[in-house]
C-alpha cells in the first residue's frame, strides 16, 4: 500500500510542475503596446501653390493646434481621449515670413515628435504653365519611408540626383522631350539623421546648364 501511494506521488508531481509553469506564463505574457496617436500625414502643393496638410489619427485623439512664436513652427499637439473624435484631419497651411512653412507633430502618449519644414516661393494663384513643376506631396509610411509624389508640366524632362556630399536628395527639372509626368518615390529616412529634398530648377541653352538659385520647394523632415 505504501509502494502505490509514493508511485502515486512521482506521478503527479510532473503534471503539478507542468501546470504550474503554464499559469506562471500565462501571467508573464507581455501586455500590448499602445499605439502612436499620428498614424500618417501627407503635405502638399496644388496646381495653385496653396499648401494643405492631412493626417490620419489612431483610435480617438483630441487634437490642439499651437503656434510656437519661438521658432514660427505649426504645433499639433495630440492627446488620447475618451470621446469619438475624426480620425482624419485637414486644414490649410500658412507661410511664415512669406517663404517658410513648419508643422510640427507631438505625441503627448509617446513624446515623439515629427517637424517638416518647407521652403518655397509663396506664389500662390500665381502658378502658370510655364512651370516646371505642377504639384507635389510628401507622405510619410508605416515603416518610417516617405513617399514623394509629383508632376510636371509637358516636355520637362526630370533626373533624380543623390547629392553626397550635402546629404539631400535632388529632383532636377528642365525643359526637354519626355511624355512622363507623374513620379512617383520612396524615400528612406535613417533615425536620428533628417531626411532632405529639394528640385532643381535648371536653365538650358546650347552653350551651357545653368542652375537658378535658390533651389526651391526644399524640403526637411526631422
Amino acid at each position: 500500500m505504501k509502494n502505490f501511494n509514493l508511485f502515486t506521488l512521482l506521478v503527479l508531481v510532473p503534471f503539478t510542475f507542468i501546470f504550474s509553469s503554464c499559469s506562471t506564463n500565462e501571467t508573464l505574457l507581455p501586455k500590448e503596446e499602445s499605439l502612436d496617436l499620428l498614424k500618417s500625414y501627407t503635405i502638399q502643393r496644388d496646381v495653385s501653390g496653396k499648401y494643405l496638410v492631412d493626417y490620419v489619427l489612431n483610435g480617438n485623439v483630441k487634437v490642439d493646434n499651437v503656434k510656437d512664436l519661438q521658432t514660427n513652427t505649426n504645433e499639433i499637439y495630440l492627446y488620447s481621449t475618451n470621446n469619438e473624435s475624426s480620425r482624419k484631419v485637414s486644414h490649410d497651411l500658412l507661410f511664415i515670413d512669406g517663404s517658410q512653412i513648419k508643422v510640427g507633430f507631438v505625441d503627448t502618449n509617446s513624446d515623439k515628435k515629427a517637424t517638416i519644414s518647407i521652403e518655397d516661393d509663396n506664389s500662390s494663384f500665381k502658378r502658370s504653365e510655364a512651370d516646371k513643376l505642377k504639384a507635389y506631396s510628401i507622405s510619410s509610411n508605416p515603416d518610417g519611408a516617405y513617399t514623394l509624389d509629383f508632376s510636371v508640366n509637358n516636355e520637362v524632362s526630370v533626373d533624380f540626383v543623390f547629392n553626397e556630399e550635402l546629404e539631400i536628395h535632388e529632383i532636377h527639372l528642365e525643359y526637354g522631350k519626355s511624355s512622363e509626368t507623374n513620379f512617383s518615390r520612396v524615400l528612406g529616412k535613417q533615425i536620428g539623421k533628417p531626411l532632405k529634398i529639394c528640385f532643381v530648377n535648371n536653365k538650358t541653352n546650347s552653350n551651357y546648364r545653368a542652375t537658378a538659385k535658390p533651389n526651391r520647394p526644399a524640403i526637411i523632415i526631422l
